[in-house]
């Protein structure tokens, strides 16, 4: 049905004929209607939802969150007379403060209107209006006529201005052997877990700093790299994993991180220690003699011992037979227990004193539980014939065919193992050099105490108590004679002038507790002028002055080996740049480990930073913020040649500076000055205000701004 009043609307104005006549006269004419339209219609108020914006910031009044109607009236003319204004901001037009109290709704369909938080702690504001369409009174809302003044609210969300804590925080360890074959440790929310009360779980980012060294982080869901970062979603989703690198020959790696919300509030860098073990033979090949009853392989676990491992042992029969060459015991389950790395599994090899060809057969480990399988996964047993010839008392003590004497005359004091050894122990690792003088000690008591003289004719005596220790059994092997010995007592070798020298005497020295001793000496005198060294103070007052030489010079690849030198009947070891007098304490210092992924050299802990170049004053602070140390020190040439090499040949900042008084330079940790190694002299250089020590070509010093040019590596220290 059309709209009368539309259509008199459209058809105005109108106009009416007429025609008047008097029977005599008739007159035509015309007449014009007008039609006023009255409004009569209220403004109704048809969105009133309010705003929620962050506090300090600014929201638009949009038509879709406040908007009146009226189908009589234009938008310019409809209007909001404002009654009461915001309390905690301002109502903008256009940007600025609106100064009138009204406003149309055009200018809210224009974007024209806005509200902007002054900030302060209010979480809620308002303003209140009455809304005209400039002729009738009232309005309505929600279908009531309404007088009074309604509220448009404001709802103000504080800014999130703390970071997320750390709740968990623990070495990863757990490793898995992976469907693929690889082996890998889940990333989860028992090892790493952050907590913001403002922030959800999948906004908790964990940005990653510097990813891991040797693997890398996969998600599993995806299957693609982790380079950036993960959520605390997906730690508690298990869904991110460290897969560990086989072709890298380590036990530990790290990941350094930050943890942010979305409002970018950070808390302080962080790393994560992944660590695990690795599980493998000592040795791959054993040759032992039909009649030596039990033979016993060792399998050592090193890396991460803090928890449980297991790992399966397989026989493979190759010419020997299970159950008529050898025995096994029913168990194929090794176990190593927290803190334990060796274990033995034992065979039994049947002796049935027939003459027959030798056998093989081979032990072979797999499925590891909680660590990795290392390179000497298989071990081969070959049985002799006990008739045939070839066992010698050797081949019956069940070792491999090695030399049981050795040649070595460094000794590396041992870092630790799991079985336990007795205080002051050493374990050979041995080194064949050319000398004449040549000692071997696997796990011998304390070295100090053992003093070594022309073993060409030799006696061992019991030190303090004046008495002769005669051997309990005699071993000789062509032209080597091995005397055992049994006991606790201390000994000393000493030269027994009864007889002439013969050509070379070993002299193996065994006590209760498994300690053995092996010495070998020939009569050779020359000794190649490789390195010499200085008696310490301790030494007697008529060698003082007594320059020593050593066979070999000492290098950081000999750091930590011992040399006995039998002029002084004193033990040396090597610090990687010099021969030391090795003591108890010596001992001690040795056996303190650095941190994971450090260095050490000397009494010190170094780190090497390359995946971040920074400026001097940069890694000054690194170092002692977030490595707990100083930059380095150096001590001497040897210490700067160890340094350089360390450094990869590449130029790295040490700690030498004379920012507090030009001029004057010392060293970052507060070390005495003993050694420099300018390329230029510094006094012309420290003027132009380069007061910080570079290492660049050759290890040679060049003096650099310390806080600005171009940013390099730098090597921290820490006191072991």
């Amino acid at each position: 049905m059309v709209n009368q009043e539309h259509m008199l609307k459209a058809a105005l104005p109108l106009f009416a004929r007429f025609i008047i006549s008097n029977g005599l006269k008739t007159k035509h004419g015309t007449f014009e209607i007008m039609l006023e339209t009255v409004d009569q219609a209220l403004p109704i108020v048809s969105r009133n939802k309010g705003l929620r914006l962050v506090e300090g910031t600014m929201a638009l009044l949009s038509p879709d969150v406040l908007q009146l109607s009226d189908a009589d009236t234009s938008s310019k003319n409809l209007t909001f007379l404002l009654a009461q204004l915001p309390q905690y901001g301002h109502l903008c037009y256009r940007g600025a403060v609106l100064l009138q109290h009204n406003f149309t709704q055009q200018d809210v369909d224009n974007m024209d209107m806005a509200y902007r938080h002054g900030g302060g702690g209010s979480q809620i504001d308002r303003f209140t209006f009455v809304a005209t369409d400039r002729t009738n009174e009232g309005f309505i809302v929600d279908g009531k006529v309404q007088m009074e003044p309604v509220a448009f609210t404001i709802q103000v969300d504080h800014l999130d201005k703390t970071a997320p804590k750390i709740v968990h925080l623990h070495c990863s360890s757990d490793v898995e052997l992976l469907k693929n074959g690889n082996y890998g440790i889940y990333i989860t929310a028992r090892s790493l877990k952050a907590y913001d009360p403002d922030t959800e779980e999948d906004q908790v980012i964990f940005k990653i700093l510097r990813g891991p060294r040797y693997g890398y982080l996969e998600n599993i869901t995806t299957g693609g790299f982790i380079q950036e970062g993960f959520s605390q979603k997906d730690l508690n989703g298990k869904i991110i994993l460290y897969v560990v690198n086989p072709s890298w020959e380590v036990n530990s790696d790290s990941l350094e991180f930050q943890v942010t919300d979305p409002t970018g509030n950070s808390a302080a860098p962080q790393t994560l220690e992944l660590r695990w073990s690795q599980i493998e033979m000592q040795q791959t090949e054993y040759t032992v003699c039909e009649n030596v009853g039990m033979l016993s392989l060792k399998i050592t676990r090193s890396g991460h011992s803090i928890d449980s491992a297991f790992i399966a042992v397989k026989v493979i029969e190759v010419s020997a037979t299970l159950g008529k060459d050898f025995t096994v015991t029913p168990s194929k389950l090794i176990q190593f227990d927290p803190g334990m790395s060796t274990k033995m599994w034992n065979i039994a090899i049947t002796y049935d004193g027939l003459e027959e060809d030798d056998e093989v057969f081979e032990v072979v480990l797999n499925s590891p539980v909680n660590a990795i399988l290392g390179t000497r996964t298989k071990a081969v047993v070959k049985i002799l014939d006990s008739k045939g010839g070839q066992c010698s008392s050797f081949h019956s003590s069940g070792q491999n065919k090695h030399n049981l004497w050795g040649t070595g005359t460094l000794l590396p004091v041992s870092s630790g193992s799991s079985s336990p050894s007795n205080p002051g122990t050493v374990h050979l690792e041995g080194i064949p050099l050319s000398s004449s003088k040549e000692i071997m000690v696997q796990r011998g008591d304390v070295l100090q105490e053992f003093s070594l003289v022309n073993l060409s004719r030799m006696r061992l005596r019991a030190i303090r108590n004046g008495k002769i220790v005669h051997p309990s059994s005699v071993l000789r092997n062509g032209t080597n004679v091995a005397f055992k010995y049994h006991g606790l007592v201390s000994l000393r070798v000493e030269a027994d002038t009864s007889s002439a020298n013969a050509n070379k005497a070993n002299k193996s020295i065994i006590n209760q507790g498994q300690t053995k001793i092996s010495v070998i000496s020939s009569r050779k005198t020359e000794v190649p002028q490789a390195d010499k060294a200085e008696l310490m103070p301790e030494s007697h007052s008529s060698q003082q002055d007594l320059v020593l030489s050593f066979p070999k010079s000492c290098t950081p690849d000999l750091e930590g080996l011992l040399h006995f030198e039998e002029s002084t009947q004193n033990l040396f070891q090597c610090d990687g740049i010099s021969w030391k007098l090795w003591t108890s304490k010596s001992k001690d210092v040795s056996m303190k480990k650095c941190p994971s992924g450090w260095s050490h050299h000397g009494s010190r802990c170094y780190f090497l930073i390359t995946d971040q170049k920074v400026s001097w004053n940069a890694a000054a602070r690194a170092c002692r913020e977030h490595y707990l140390g100083s930059l380095a020190s150096v001590i001497s040439k040897q210490h700067m040649q160890w340094l350089w090499g360390f450094s990869g040949r590449k130029p790295f900042w040490i700690g030498f500076n004379d920012q507090v008084s030009p001029g004057h330079w010392e060293w970052h940790g507060g070390e005495p000055v003993t050694f420099t190694n300018w390329r230029r002299s510094p006094s012309r250089l420290s003027k132009q205000g380069k007061n910080c020590v570079l290492v660049q070509r050759r290890g040679k010093w060049q003096a650099k701004d310390c806080r600005k040019g171009t940013k390099h590596n730098y090597v921290c220290s820490r006191k072991l």
